[in-house]
């Protein structure tokens, strides 16, 4: 069996021969094999769910800030019933974690229960820590992946985007 290479990501819904032919007219398109060598480059080999959680999962540091100053017990009842039992353990891998990367509050008091809001919530702040992270990238990498994980254009400093780098490794290590 061959290993087939991750393509750019507008080339995603091609068919092969369409592909071929578009490769074949196109031939500054970066291979992944030549990209530099650097830990981000797994990303390209995960699908667009697998991203998606790992953006699930990245929010849970959020999370964990905010439900600390809760005291609402339906909220954490909710909590239960919504997450995953993998998410829930990743909550508690959060408090021996040092974030010192604050975001705007989710405001997780005002939360009208339902787990649609809060999955929608978790992606939003996961998206924005993985483009923090993926601001060091190299440019040849964002061929591979989503437009919506595109660095901000303001980069974060070069200390928050460490921490948020290791963090992206603590979700990749624990929640794949």
């Amino acid at each position: 069996m061959e290993h087939a290479p991750p393509m750019p990501y507008d080339m995603m819904e091609l068919e092969p021969l369409q592909k071929e032919f578009f490769i074949k007219m196109q031939p500054h398109l970066p291979s992944p094999y030549f990209l530099t060598k650097d830990p981000l480059n797994r990303l390209i080999t995960l699908s667009d769910d697998q991203l998606n959680n790992i953006c699930r999962f990245l929010g849970l540091f959020d999370l964990y800030n905010e439900i600390k100053n809760v005291v609402r017990t339906d909220i954490f009842k909710s909590l239960k019933e919504v997450l995953s039992t993998k998410e829930l353990q990743f909550l508690e891998t959060c408090r021996t974690q040092n974030n010192p990367v604050r975001l705007p509050s989710m405001h997780i008091g005002a939360w009208d229960l339902k787990k649609e809001s809060l999955d929608k919530a978790l992606f939003d702040r996961g998206k924005t820590r993985l483009r923090g992270a993926l601001s060091t990238a190299f440019e040849t990498l964002f061929s591979f992946i989503p437009p919506i994980f595109m660095p901000p254009p303001k980069k974060p400093s070069k200390e928050i985007t460490d921490i948020l780098l290791k963090q992206l490794e603590t979700v990749l290590n624990r929640a794949l």
